[in-house]
């Protein structure tokens, strides 16, 4: 299942299904107790004191041993493990994950709500997807949706995170999608104090809105600039040349053959792309930026990314090196 939904997870998203068709879909954004009851989240992380093994279970030489260095997470409400840990792990609970999305949404003046909620891998990770406002960027209707992930893990694989994203999160994939974008993420380890460390993370996390309204102003200096072809075609040959090399102009190796098409199918996809966009919010560094972005999202990553799970590689979320790429474009 490339949704990775299972039987004992849940989900809720406002307004808008998703493409797999599973988790409940509700009118309007609901509030984050209400998210964490309807995507079925109302269950906690439960600890045991000891972790015991039986060898050679039925034998006649059956022995148990028990250690207490490690410790067994399981779900309270079906008691399915999650996770073995070691005895300094501390759980953050599903119900901090809400009272985070509500000290946010209880500390803005503009609205913040909860665009999707659930869970994956029968409850090992949890989130809570927040939506703000939409912006317009530029003054031709090009409508950007900022959202907020925080997310957490409750098998010991993953810490609780908090990701700046524009991925709505419905599944496995998407998660992983938003978790590769590593721009502005806030990340707590579970060990002993991380507790005290989440009042730290609600204070930090309030920090988005400014995030926000910062990255509005440099979009909008993007949309505001025009750019003549030969300028755009000059950053799209820089940001192919920063990631994959010069591009070779008399190719003779089979690697250099292979370099050049790529190259001139890259630029071949941008010049689509933008040509696609231009007509409708103008041939500006904006939509010759996002004309690039989109190359590496959705062609380049095709290659650049080693995996054989198609998921995983289109969304380059094994390592994040795809969201770095992305960032790459609009440093230059």
């Amino acid at each position: 299942m490339a949704h990775e939904i299972e039987s004992n997870d849940g989900l809720v998203l406002a307004d808008c299904g998703a493409w797999h068709g599973l988790g409940l879909t509700v009118k309007g954004a609901p509030n984050p107790f209400a998210a964490l009851r309807l995507a079925k989240l109302d269950w906690t992380v439960e600890e045991s004191a000891t972790l015991i093994g039986v060898n050679n279970p039925g034998e006649p030489n059956e022995f148990r041993v028990s250690t207490d260095t490690h410790k067994l997470l399981t779900r309270s409400d079906d008691h399915t493990v999650l996770g073995v840990v070691g005895k300094d792990y501390t759980p953050v609970q599903n119900e901090q994950l809400a009272e985070l999305a509500y000290a946010l949404r209880s500390s803005t003046d503009v609205g913040v709500e909860i665009e999707t909620a659930g869970s994956i891998r029968g409850g090992k990770r949890v989130w809570f997807l927040i939506r703000s406002q939409s912006i317009e960027v530029g003054t031709r209707g090009d409508m950007v949706q900022p959202y907020l992930l925080l997310a957490n893990g409750h098998d010991g694989g993953q810490a609780l995170r908090a990701v700046p994203t524009n991925v709505r999160v419905v599944c496995a994939n998407t998660y992983r999608a938003a978790m590769g974008q590593s721009k502005g993420t806030i990340a707590f380890r579970h060990t002993p104090g991380i507790t005290e460390r989440v009042d730290e993370l609600a204070r930090t996390i309030n920090d988005w809105q400014h995030t926000v309204t910062k990255g509005l102003a440099f979009a909008n200096s993007l949309a505001a600039k025009p750019m003549s072809s030969a300028a755009i075609k000059s950053l799209w040959v820089e940001v192919i040349e920063r990631l994959d090399g010069k591009i070779p102009t008399d190719p003779q190796t089979g690697w250099e053959i292979r370099s050049k098409d790529r190259a001139v199918s890259g630029l071949a996809h941008m010049a689509q792309v933008f040509d696609r966009e231009a007509q409708q919010f103008g041939a500006t560094a904006w939509v010759a930026a996002n004309a690039a972005t989109n190359w590496i999202e959705h062609e380049r990553s095709q290659y650049a990314v080693r995996t054989k799970d198609a998921g995983v590689r289109k969304y380059a979320a094994a390592d994040g090196a795809t969201a770095d790429d992305v960032e790459l474009v609009f440093d230059i």
